[in-house]
C-alpha cells in the first residue's frame, strides 16, 4: 500500500508567504470597522429628513448601535454605547403629521432590561430615557410602538416575571402613564403587538393557549400618570428640554455612496 503523503505550509517553498497572508487576513478582520447605527439625516439647515437604522452581523455578533457613517455629526447618532449594554433592536416610527421620529427599545441597565425611548425634536435627540423610573428585577422585552388618533405614542411590551405579563403605557403631556399590566396574571403573556383604532388600542400577544387580543381605552390609561416615570437612562433627572446626548446636530447630507459596504440601510421617512 502506497504511504499517505502529508503536507504542511512550512514544507511548501512559499509557506512563509502564505502564513504572512493568513496573519494579515486575520488582522484585517479584527480591525475592519463594523458599521451599525441608529441616526438621523438632516438637510444643510439641520432640518430632519429621515432616520437611518443600519444593523450589521459578523459571525455570531450582531451590532446595532456601535458605529457611525463616515462624516456623520456625532449628535445625530442615538445611543452609541447600546451594544456594550446588550440593547435590543429598536422600533422606529414617525409621529403622524409631525414627521417626528420616536425610538423604543429594550435597554440593559447592568442588571436587567428596561424599556428606553428617545425622540428627535428641534434639531436634537431627547433621550435616551427610561419609560419608567421605578426599577423592577425582571427583564422588560420586545417593545412595540404605535400612535393614537391624538398623535400620542402608545407602547406595549412584556415583562419576564414568574408569570410573564404584557404591559401598556401612553405618552401624554410630557410623561408616560404608569405601565398597566393588561394580560391575565395567571396565564403567561409574551410578544405583544399593538394596533390603534382611534383612541382604542388592540393588543395582540402570545399565550400557551394561542393568540389573545385585548382592547384598551387609551384615554383611561393616559390618565394614570406615573409621576416617577420618564427617568433618564443614567444619572439624575435632567430639566425639561435637555438631553443626555450631545446637543444640536450640525449640517449633514445624505449618506456617502459606498460608506455602508454592501449593506442597505433602513430609512424611516
Amino acid at each position: 500500500m502506497k504511504p499517505r503523503t502529508t503536507f504542511s505550509l512550512s514544507a511548501l517553498p512559499d509557506g512563509s508567504i502564505v502564513r504572512r497572508a493568513m496573519a494579515a487576513l486575520g488582522l484585517f478582520l479584527l480591525v475592519t470597522p463594523i458599521f451599525a447605527e441608529v441616526s438621523v439625516v438632516t438637510d444643510a439647515r439641520g432640518r430632519y429628513l429621515r432616520t437611518l437604522y443600519i444593523p450589521e452581523t459578523r459571525g455570531s455578533e450582531r451590532l446595532i448601535w456601535s458605529r457611525m457613517r463616515t462624516g456623520v455629526d456625532p449628535s445625530a447618532l442615538l445611543n452609541p454605547g447600546g451594544d456594550r449594554m446588550g440593547d435590543s433592536i429598536p422600533v422606529i416610527l414617525n409621529q403622524p403629521d409631525r414627521r417626528q421620529p420616536w425610538v423604543l427599545w429594550s435597554a440593559g441597565d447592568g442588571n436587567d432590561k428596561e424599556i428606553a425611548f428617545a425622540t428627535w425634536s428641534e434639531g436634537k435627540w431627547l433621550g435616551p430615557r427610561l419609560l419608567e423610573r421605578v426599577d423592577n428585577p425582571y427583564d422588560d422585552l420586545d417593545p412595540r410602538l404605535a400612535f393614537d388618533a391624538k398623535g400620542r405614542p402608545v407602547a406595549v411590551w412584556w415583562r419576564n416575571e414568574p408569570v410573564p405579563r404584557v404591559y401598556l403605557s401612553v405618552y401624554t403631556d410630557g410623561s408616560w402613564s404608569r405601565p398597566l399590566a393588561i394580560s391575565d396574571p395567571n396565564r403567561p403573556g409574551r410578544f405583544p403587538s399593538v394596533r390603534v383604532e382611534g383612541e382604542r388600542a388592540a393588543v395582540t400577544f402570545s399565550t400557551p393557549q394561542g393568540q389573545t387580543v385585548l382592547f384598551q381605552d387609551l384615554d383611561a390609561i393616559a390618565s394614570i400618570l406615573d409621576l416617577d416615570g420618564s427617568g433618564p437612562l443614567d444619572g439624575p433627572v435632567p430639566p425639561p428640554g435637555t438631553q443626555n446626548s450631545p446637543g444640536h446636530s450640525g449640517p449633514d447630507g445624505p449618506p456617502h455612496p459606498g460608506s455602508f459596504g454592501n449593506k442597505e440601510p433602513k430609512s424611516i421617512k
